[in-house]
């Protein structure tokens, strides 16, 4: 009886290494206990150099952003919660945190990260000015850097990695793969502007990344948030298809006022 099981075994194991078993593709989380938030304007990141090592198709890790018109103040995930009650507010602060949840939540195995999870919420792609923020900061060696949002009106918020400080560009989403669109003012910095807040300019070919409230509404008081995640992301090698891991989030940042 033995001898006959062998020869079906072997042609079993045949069967399954050439019928096309898809492989399973994971990427790690990046843990919340790599991320130091300061209030909301500064954020150290600890990515470990070895965390995609085991994935030969990672590519690295990108940084998910929105911006939000805001006429509460918040400093943390406890404010985020407590503005879903009022327009003025910026309601959907709330509903696209609480949306992304479960896709954050580490023993939630059901939510798969996919395309459209954050391009279907109006998040893009955070660049950098002058280097390919992929290839760097953001490479799948890992490393630390730090995201500053200055308080201080007309400084530039950056990053800092290596020593170097790299200044923050919103999207004009053409790395997303999607629709581009012009986003004012034309420089592309993290600035509470009020071409930013213009109401008008909150479309998808102008401010696409931008969340508004009633131009009714909007004072000099008005401020803008940026909420930012970060996910690993890679390449599916028989269909070129990107792949994503789960998302972390690393916190909601006061835009530095222009003047």
């Amino acid at each position: 009886m033995n001898l006959l099981k062998t020869p079906v075994i072997f042609i079993l194991c045949l069967f399954f290494l050439t019928c096309g078993i898809d492989e399973y593709y994971y990427l790690p989380q990046l843990s919340e206990n790599s991320i130091l938030s300061q209030n909301n304007t500064r954020a150290e990141i600890n990515i470990p150099s070895n965390s995609l090592n085991q994935a030969y198709y990672a590519t690295g890790y990108i940084i998910f952003y929105k911006i939000y018109i805001s006429n509460l103040e918040i400093n943390s995930v406890n404010d985020i919660i407590s503005s879903s009650s009022s327009t003025i507010t910026n309601s959907s602060i709330y509903r696209d945190y609480k949306y992304l949840e479960p896709y954050t939540d580490p023993s939630n195995t059901t939510s798969i990260t996919l395309l459209n999870t954050f391009s279907g919420r109006g998040f893009y792609e955070l660049d950098l000015e002058g280097i390919n923020i992929r290839d760097t900061v953001l490479s799948k060696n890992g490393g630390t850097f730090d995201i500053t949002f200055p308080t201080r009106p007309g400084e530039e918020p950056f990053i800092n990695y290596n020593g170097n400080d790299y200044f923050l560009l919103r999207s004009n989403g053409s790395k997303e793969g999607g629709t581009p669109f012009n986003p004012i003012p034309e420089d592309r910095y993290f600035f509470n502007s009020d071409d930013l807040k213009n109401y008008t300019n909150a479309t998808s070919t102008i401010n696409a990344d931008v969340s508004g409230i009633p131009q009714t509404e909007v004072n000099a008081q008005t401020d803008a948030y940026a909420s930012m995640y970060i996910v690993a992301v890679g390449q599916n090698p028989t269909t070129f298809a990107r792949l994503y891991g789960k998302p972390t989030f690393i916190s909601i940042f006061k835009l530095t006022p222009l003047y």
